[in-house]
């Protein structure tokens, strides 16, 4: 049979594990057939799971393992995966793909690890190394070698010498044979590190390696064997940064997702890690509070993981000099304190430390201590200090803090923070211990009720409570002089009244209370009396994507010290129900609140006000096409004691539109909206059509307005659901899904009835169902012909033939034929970004971009492949955001 034919084939020219694969073309003429019969054969044997298909164009093949290659290796023991914090978490598709490319026969595959700096690609490559070793995919004592492109990425001739070797008289000074990485790491493994450093020429001498195992010495004319496992990491976007030719001999990406994006449970993992690393290294305990756990969670990094090492490392060694110089003896542990950290991390830590509750459900209220041991069983709590340890250890804390030279209002925070903690861990071991008598409950409530009235306050039993197991734990430790009267100015008030009724507290405990025990009293009231009365109001936003809403939320919350912004994010695969029980959940969370701003993107989430309100009871004010600036601005107004929601629309409304009442469209005209994508060429190109388009009589009573639905810059007539009062129709390529407003889509428009349904609405009659769509070729034709009538500042013909022509090539790497509606967006869109990038050069972040690389890499890379000729052509490059721009268009129905 053919197929037989063209297995065997394919066996020949790709067997299992190569990298580069064969093209339809290449096994049609090896067979001697026709390419569309080479293709068909070849995607049945995919298939039939006798063939696989690398992502790329052109398509390429490779053969299956055949039934009698060697079995997959069964699970190994301790495997070193399990090493990787997040191995079943956020690391679990990671870890999966890195196995696969592993165990993959013969000898595994080419693996490129992408990710920001410090994301711990050296880590899973170092993994990968160990696992193919337990798996037996490479013999024991096999190599490892690293190499790092960027030592010699300006000079080619040195870099081909390190990688390949070279041979006596290969340059001036080579006096013998010498051999470079590839031959050190024949029978392992070779991870290049920070490969998208290596030249274009650079890129291109591996493929040789990578295509059939055998490379060049510099200086030798003949080629030599190396099996090599090959694994390179960038930091870089590898579409972007490295050679597409190149990229799509790595059959495996594996992408690592930064620090900042990690569950708190995985940053609290690493962070664990690192400690216990420490604690092996110098020999000693450290016993860490768990203010220092919860700012290190705190802290966002710019270096990821290698900077949250290193800024843990730093700490140590302070703690450790503090230790040394303090002469307590050998057996005594290392305090790790929140003043050991640098200040950047302490600032960071007070300005967020009110929006912690998750990361503070997680640490606790008592301090860990790290053992020299790399068990992480040696983590433990210190459950078993006497209580009078408490009141020793924020003696010595407030000492630090004191000398850390912090600004007053620092200083303020950083104890009021340690002391409010203090109350807690009281109370935490008040209920195990019980030990607190009725006597002095009933002389501490006395004394605490009298302070209220002299500073007009109410304290509540909690501080009753905590402030009589402070007592009962005190101790002869004091402040000297200078450190009391420090303790004293952050609380004049409470000291006052503290130092007034004191007498009385020492006669009825029959104690006397040193000037330092009298300041720490004063600042333990302080830090524990009721704030003003805030608004009640809570801001929350809610954005498609898997970090949008997140990144905006902890942006405001960073600048204005708070925790009032709360995020939902909503991946484009979550429903808008599951969104809407989250959402409420959160809600729920916030206990009693008076109402809730909620800030929201696009698409059926404008909506979501009055489901949010029957599921919670709680009174809602949406604002659609959320703006981090618009929720900054939120929260700050929020915030305002007296602030109710009308007031929080209104200030959201003068980011947008620098006035306060809601924008009228021009005296009672009725309001179409134009949609797409970035809202800056099909959304006003489509605008002004209509407006012409429009029959004569409806033109003057009718106002078209494009809109961007991804930053929010034109809002005429649709702020705060003020879309309900003008809003008849939105004509675009995509739906925002405002209720009770009709959606006519681009294509219906273009060839269909949608200029008619849309008149019928403006003149109050009921539009007709949507006609049979058209053909793909007709949808490519009109889309074709409305560029050449609406582009004028290039060759709109040109640029529709262009945009036709990506398609094609799309189409033809993935195997797929979009349908009309989205072939007329992919041309209508693709179009105007031509002309846009060849006039400005103007280019739009996409917001989906992180979350479409997560999870649709191959479908970015396919395109960007389609697009990479059209920019050769019109003398630009394609961003990643247009790239990605486009993905959502083959993605959204």
């Amino acid at each position: 049979m053919r197929k037989d034919r063209v297995l065997e084939a394919l066996r020949q020219l790709a067997p299992a594990g190569s990298s580069s694969g064969v093209t339809a073309i290449e096994v049609a003429e090896h067979v001697g057939i026709r390419r569309n019969n080479a293709s068909a054969d070849l995607n049945e044997l995919v298939n039939e799971g006798l063939a696989l298909k690398l992502k790329g164009k052109p398509v390429r093949f490779i053969a299956a393992a055949e039934p009698g290659s060697p079995a997959v290796p069964a699970p190994v023991a301790n495997d070193p995966f399990d090493e990787l914090v997040g191995y079943g978490g956020s690391l679990g598709a990671a870890v999966e793909q890195a196995k696969a490319a592993m165990l993959y026969p013969p000898r595994g595959l080419p693996t490129l690890i992408s990710g920001p700096t410090g994301s711990g690609k050296s880590r899973l490559a170092e993994a990968m190394y160990r696992y193919a070793v337990a798996a037996g995919r490479l013999p024991p004592g096999a190599p490892f070698c690293v190499f790092n492109c960027a030592d010699y990425a300006a000079n080619p001739q040195l870099l081909q010498a390190q990688l390949f070797g070279y041979v006596k008289g290969a340059f001036t000074g080579a006096e013998r044979d010498t051999p470079g990485l590839v031959a050190q790491a024949d029978g392992g493994l070779l991870f290049l590190d920070e490969i998208h450093r290596l030249p274009p020429d650079g890129q291109e001498m591996l493929f040789l390696l990578m295509d059939r195992g055998v490379y060049r010495a510099l200086g030798d004319t003949a080629t030599r064997q190396a099996s090599v496992m090959l694994v390179g990491a960038t930091s870089e976007d590898p579409s972007s940064s490295l050679l597409n030719t190149f990229v799509r001999r790595f059959p495996v990406v594996i992408h690592l997702p930064g620090l900042d994006v990690r569950p708190v449970e995985e940053r609290l993992a690493l962070i664990e890690v690192f400690l216990r690393e420490e604690a092996s290294r110098i020999g000693k305990a450290i016993v860490v509070s768990p203010l220092v756990l919860l700012a290190l969670l705190a802290y966002r990094t710019t270096g990821n993981v290698g900077e949250l090492r290193s800024a843990i490392l730093m700490a140590c060694a302070k703690a450790f000099f503090a230790h040394a110089a303090a002469g307590l003896g050998d057996g005594a542990p290392i305090s790790l304190d929140l003043t050991h950290l640098s200040p950047q991390i302490q600032l960071a830590y007070l300005q967020a430390h009110e929006s912690s509750g998750d990361a503070e459900r997680l640490v606790g209220v008592e301090d860990r201590v790290y053992r020299p041991s790399t068990l992480r069983s040696q983590v433990r709590y210190v459950d078993d200090y006497v209580p009078a340890d408490l009141y020793a250890q924020l003696h010595r804390r407030v000492t630090g803090y004191l000398r850390a030279g912090l600004q007053e209002s620092e200083l303020r925070r950083v104890i009021r923070t340690d002391l409010d903690y203090y109350l807690r861990r009281l109370l935490h071991r008040a209920d195990r211990a019980g030990v607190v008598s009725n006597r002095l409950l009933e002389i501490v409530t006395g004394f605490v009720r009298e302070v209220g009235d002299e500073l007009n306050e109410n304290f509540g039993s909690e501080v009753v409570t905590g402030l009589a197991l402070h007592l009962a734990a005190r101790s002869d430790h004091d402040l000297d002089v200078d450190q009391a009267l420090a303790l004293v100015a952050q609380c004049p008030a409470e000291y006052a009244a503290v130092n007034r009724l004191a007498p009385r507290l020492e006669a009825e405990l029959g104690v006397r209370l040193l000037p330092g025990e009298k300041s720490f009293l004063a600042l333990f009231l302080a830090a524990h009396r009721p704030r003003n009365a805030p608004s009640g109001l809570q801001v929350m936003v809610i954005a498609h994507g898997d970090s949008t809403a997140s990144s905006m939320a902890a942006v405001a919350n960073e600048l204005l010290g708070t925790d009032i912004v709360t995020a939902v994010d909503m991946p484009l695969e979550q429903s808008v129900q599951a969104t809407v029980e989250l959402a409420a959940a959160r809600v729920r969370a916030f206990g009693p609140v008076r109402g809730v701003v909620l800030l929201v993107d696009m698409g059926s989430l404008t909506g979501l006000g009055p489901a949010l309100e029957r599921e919670t009871g709680v009174p809602f004010a949406v604002v659609p096409l959320v703006t981090t600036p618009a929720v900054i601005e939120a929260a700050r107004v929020a915030q305002e004691p007296g602030s109710d929601l009308a007031t929080v629309v209104r200030a959201v409304r003068r980011v947008y539109t620098g006035q306060e009442e809601e924008p009228v469209v021009a005296a009672g005209k009725r309001l179409v909206i134009t949609t797409c994508l970035t809202g800056q060429g099909t959304a006003r190109k489509l605008a002004a059509f209509l407006t012409e388009a429009l029959p004569p009589d409806l033109r003057e009573s009718v106002a078209v307005q494009a809109v961007d639905l991804d930053n929010g810059s034109v809002l005429p007539g649709l702020l705060v659901e003020g879309w309900r009062k003008g809003v008849v129709a939105v004509v675009g390529t995509i739906d925002p899904r405002l209720p009770g407003v009709p959606f006519i889509g681009l294509e219906r428009v273009l060839f269909g009835d949608g200029l008619q349904a849309l008149a019928d609405l403006l003149r109050g009659e009921e539009a007709p169902a949507a006609a049979p769509s058209a053909t793909r070729e007709e949808a490519m034709e009109l889309s074709m012909r409305f560029l050449v009538d609406n582009i004028a500042s290039v060759d709109g013909r040109r640029a529709g033939e262009a945009a036709a022509g990506a398609l094609r090539r799309f189409e033809e790497s993935l195997g797929m034929r979009l349908n009309a509606n989205r072939v007329a967006r992919w041309i209508i869109h693709l179009g105007f970004a031509i002309e846009r990038l060849a006039s400005d050069g103007t280019t739009y972040p996409c917001p989906e971009e992180e979350y479409l690389r997560a999870r649709h890499g191959s479908l970015l890379s396919a395109i960007a492949d389609a697009l990479e000729p059209v920019g050769r052509s019109w003398g630009f490059s394609f961003p990643s955001g247009e790239v990605a721009y486009m993905a959502l268009i083959v993605l959204t129905e």
